[in-house]
């Protein structure tokens, strides 16, 4: 049986708010600002799949899958990664500025967004619309 003791609350204290991933869900994550937000990318899919960022927050998409062949593609053009991701532990990352504020990206990779459905998106702020249907 677990005890809580004051020892163990100051080791457990620094993991509040992290989550070791593995869902799919499209529950957005706020964490504050000026952190990076880790995105990461197993094979065919973003985790998580929808993010919330505030204004001046980076996020920094992780390759943690096996194929090669991914990249992290804004919809419209505000930006892609290109073929990047060729190791465990490779990132691509972006900055998303004032000028985005209020914004929602809708992102795929290249190479599996038609055969796989491999979105995600991007709000930035809480006031951002929600992502198209399947981001």
């Amino acid at each position: 049986m677990w005890r809580l003791t004051r020892t163990s609350l100051i080791f457990l204290l620094p993991l509040a708010g992290f989550s070791c991933g593995g869902d799919n869900s499209t529950t957005p994550s706020s964490p504050s600002t000026g952190q990076a937000v880790t995105v990461e990318i197993f094979d065919f899919e973003f985790r998580p799949k929808s993010i919330t960022v505030e204004t001046g927050q980076t996020v920094r998409w992780i390759f943690r899958g096996s194929d090669q062949t991914h990249t992290t593609t804004d919809r419209n053009g505000a930006w892609d990664s290109g073929f990047v991701f060729t190791q465990q532990g490779a990132t691509f990352e972006r900055t998303f500025g004032a000028q985005e504020a209020g914004g929602t990206f809708n992102y795929s990779c290249r190479s599996h967004q038609g055969c796989c459905q491999m979105q995600g998106s991007v709000r930035v702020g809480a006031s951002a619309p929600p992502p198209d249907d399947g981001y």
